[in-house]
């Protein structure tokens, strides 16, 4: 992290702000979407840590806690893509990134 020109303060120039779509986490929240600020080559697991932090509702029960990880339940998805956690992926601010429920058809 650099210094602000003249001040003793960090940039923030190293972090980017991101907003994460979600879809069927009632009744751990009502939000559709979260606002999350994560820094530069951020992981999902960085992503997924900064969603619990602004709505700790879903620590344990969509994300698993001190893991970062998501429940089996519930998937995430990158750019319309499906993604595996365990992947690594350039994330950027332009990035649409989805957490879901995974409903199972029977």
């Amino acid at each position: 992290m650099s210094l602000i020109p003249g001040t003793l303060r960090p940039c923030r120039q190293d972090f980017m702000k991101l907003t994460v779509e979600m879809y069927g986490l009632s009744p751990y929240t009502e939000a559709n979407s979260v606002a999350i600020e994560v820094r530069d080559n951020a992981s999902i697991i960085d992503v997924l840590g900064a969603i619990v932090e602004k709505i700790p509702t879903l620590d344990g029960h969509v994300i698993q806690s001190g893991i970062n990880r998501l429940v089996e339940t519930y998937g995430i998805y990158l750019n319309g893509r499906f993604i595996n956690q365990d992947e690594t992926y350039e994330i950027t601010p332009d990035d649409r990134i989805v957490l879901i429920l995974l409903a199972v058809g029977g």
